[in-house]
């Protein structure tokens, strides 16, 4: 229990203010030297009764010594004065006292000021210690301003070292696609419209010219959507540019539906379908342009081609299954179907992922969807190769509410966009 400190000789007047001390439940020590206050526990010490005229002579230095101990910072004083001036007793207030009484001590005045002073002095204990709370709990923010200041350090530089990473992967795959000089060599007329949803991209598109004698060749191209965007569709379009490669240039096959057939069986062999629940795979349209007989070839696995003839637009839908993907029951080769086009009059021919027509926009939010894409393509099919690219790109940016005419601002799109466009005039 909190006890009160009376700083006088032991007499019978501080014996009696002792006694009006313990009538109010509190303990009382009467001490002459302020040098007992060292040993005093400062939980211990709820109040100091200071007699203003102490036997050393020092009341003043004494009260300083008290006031400059923050040990004491919140121990109520009462200064016990006699015929002291009223200058004096200022003297003890403007140094610190928080109250005084006169001699002789009537207890009920003695009580009532040590007990408003013992109050004042809790309320502030209370403050302090919610200020101590607070500090501490400021620090403890601080510290965790300055944890979470330094993860989002960390956070930040590695989202840096990974979109580095990947915008360092995204010239590679550029590399590899081909180039619109090789395409327009063999196809003048033609365009690519290639936007990626992430840095990289699920998409690509394929192209080589097999050469089989002097005066004849044949052109192999094919769209490709594999399964997801960004990073995973990149690694699976990795993939499908190597088994395309294996199909047409180490094997030699030429015809669209074997190749998606050979394509398939690469798919399942390289990522263990038949031993895991792995079921990433391609959707892709193959074409394979035939100048000497003047026909095209297609085979789709989900995906379809376009082609217009005098004024005339022709789907051509491609077979439901994907390369790789699909639970097998059996171990045998998937057979696409093969469709063979006479091109022997100009023909527009358009191959696509389902990017574009996926894409949400328009005034309800909505996807464009499939058939107001292939009425956009008849619209635009009389135009040239370069006016329909722009055309088309100048629409993608209407459709999902961004202006062309602002190119600092991203496209926001769900998937990865791909259509590739040329004429045939055979």
């Amino acid at each position: 229990m909190s006890k009160v400190l009376i700083l006088n000789n032991e007499t019978p007047e501080s014996i009696h203010i002792g006694q009006v001390i313990s009538q109010m439940g509190l303990p009382f020590e009467i001490k002459s030297d302020v040098s007992c206050l060292l040993e005093a526990d400062q939980n211990e010490l709820a109040l100091i009764l200071m007699d203003a005229t102490l036997p050393q002579g020092d009341e003043m230095e004494t009260l300083l010594k008290i006031k400059n101990n923050p040990t004491y910072k919140r121990v109520g004083i009462i200064v016990i004065i006699g015929e002291q001036s009223d200058d004096y007793l200022a003297r003890f207030l403007e140094m610190g006292a928080h109250d005084f009484v006169t001699k002789p001590v009537h207890p009920l005045e003695l009580q009532t000021r040590a007990m408003s002073i013992l109050k004042q002095q809790e309320h502030l204990k209370e403050v302090d210690y919610q200020n101590a709370l607070l500090e501490l709990r400021m620090e403890e923010l601080q510290l965790q301003e300055e944890v979470l200041t330094e993860q989002k350090t960390t956070i930040a530089q590695a989202n840096e070292d990974i979109t580095e990473s990947i915008t360092y992967a995204k010239r590679i795959q550029e590399a590899m696609l081909p180039s619109m000089d090789s395409i327009k060599a063999s196809l003048p007329e033609s365009f690519v419209l290639f936007r990626a949803c992430d840095i990289v991209s699920g998409d690509f598109y394929w192209f080589a010219r097999k050469q089989l004698s002097d005066y004849y060749h044949k052109l192999i191209l094919a769209t490709v959507d594999c399964t997801g965007h960004g990073v995973p569709g990149a690694f699976m379009s990795m993939i499908g540019d190597s088994l395309l490669n294996h199909a047409v240039h180490n094997l030699e096959l030429h015809e669209p539906d074997q190749i998606l057939t050979e394509m398939d069986t690469g798919v399942w062999a390289k990522l263990n379908q038949g031993q895991n629940n792995n079921r990433d795979g391609m959707d892709l349209s193959l074409c394979m342009i035939d100048k000497r007989e003047k026909v095209l070839k297609f085979a789709g696995a989900r995906h379809h081609l376009v082609y217009i003839q005098n004024n005339e637009l022709f789907f051509i839908k491609g077979d439901s299954m994907s390369i790789g993907g699909e639970q097998r029951k059996s171990q045998n080769r998937t057979l696409f179907t093969k469709h063979t086009i006479d091109v022997s009059v100009p023909t527009w021919v358009y191959m696509y992922s389902d990017g574009f027509q996926n894409q949400f926009g328009g005034k309800n939010d909505k996807k464009l969807m499939g058939s107001r894409f292939r009425q956009l393509l008849f619209e635009l099919h009389s135009l040239p190769a370069h006016k329909q690219h722009h055309i088309l790109k100048a629409k993608l940016h209407e459709w999902v509410g961004k202006s062309e005419a602002a190119p600092h601002q991203e496209l926001e799109l769900v998937d990865d966009v791909l259509v590739w466009g040329f004429q045939l005039s055979l």
